[in-house]
Formats: structure tokens, C-alpha cells, sequence
């Protein structure tokens, strides 16, 4: 039986693959090989926060919280509307209140997803977004 946290990311790496970009971008996950092309991609990452206790009962659920991050690269020096049209529609993607379902789990989408002012490296313009969720479990 999958664990309380890998069901977390499940519901929300699910909901991040059914994404249809026009045109499609390919995806670097985490731990998975991935060779960045010098066209646009996304990256995924989870970063789980702190469970909180919030019942006086041990057993009682906890609000467990963190952020899924979407980056979305495009090639440098091909101007910043493309990465930030990109990054508007994953943000769309991920409306505030969604609910997200795994082995019996419910994980909510907290508010309106933040993207966060662009960033260059040597290959790549990138527009990262910021997906705050809870889920009480």
C-alpha cells in the first residue's frame, strides 16, 4: 500500500502530467534521466513542508503542506512572453481549490498559483510557478 506521502505527490504529478501544452513541451521529473533540450521544457519538482497537528488526538488527522514547482524553460535570448505564456497556463492549470484525489487521499490546490519574475542560465529562459497545497490526512 503506497505510503500517506507518495500518494501526495501521485495526485499531484498526475495532474501535472495531463497538462496539454500547444506545442507539447517534454517534462524533466525528478530522479528520472532527462537530456534538456535547447528548445522548452517544464521541470517538476515536490518540496513537502512541515505536517502540522492541529487535533488533540494523535490519530487525528494532520494538515500536511508544500509546494509543487513547475518551471517552464524556454530557449534564451528568444524573448520572455513565450515562458511567461507558458507559466500562465500551467498557473490555469492548477485553480485555486482544486481538489486532487489519490489512494483515498484528497489534496487541495490552497490558492491561485504564484509565478515568480523570470531567470536565465546559459541554455535557457525560465518562469517558475508555485503550487500551494494542503491535504489532512
Amino acid at each position: 500500500m503506497p505510503t500517506l506521502q507518495s500518494s501526495i505527490e501521485a495526485a499531484l504529478f498526475a495532474r501535472a502530467a495531463a497538462l496539454v501544452l500547444s506545442p507539447a513541451l517534454p517534462v524533466a521529473w525528478p530522479n528520472v534521466a532527462f537530456n534538456k533540450p535547447l528548445t522548452g521544457y517544464l521541470r517538476v519538482s515536490h518540496m513537502p513542508n512541515t505536517a502540522r497537528r492541529l487535533f488533540i488526538a494523535g490519530s487525528d488527522p494532520h494538515q500536511r503542506v508544500g509546494l509543487l514547482q513547475i518551471d517552464a524553460f524556454q530557449k534564451l535570448n528568444a524573448g520572455a512572453s513565450a515562458a511567461t505564456e507558458i507559466a500562465g497556463q500551467i498557473a490555469a492549470w492548477f485553480p485555486c481549490d482544486l481538489p486532487l484525489f489519490q489512494d483515498g487521499i484528497r489534496v487541495r490546490v490552497t490558492k491561485a498559483p504564484d509565478i515568480a519574475g523570470a531567470l536565465s542560465d546559459d541554455t535557457h529562459w525560465l518562469v517558475p510557478v508555485t503550487v500551494s497545497y494542503e491535504a489532512f490526512a
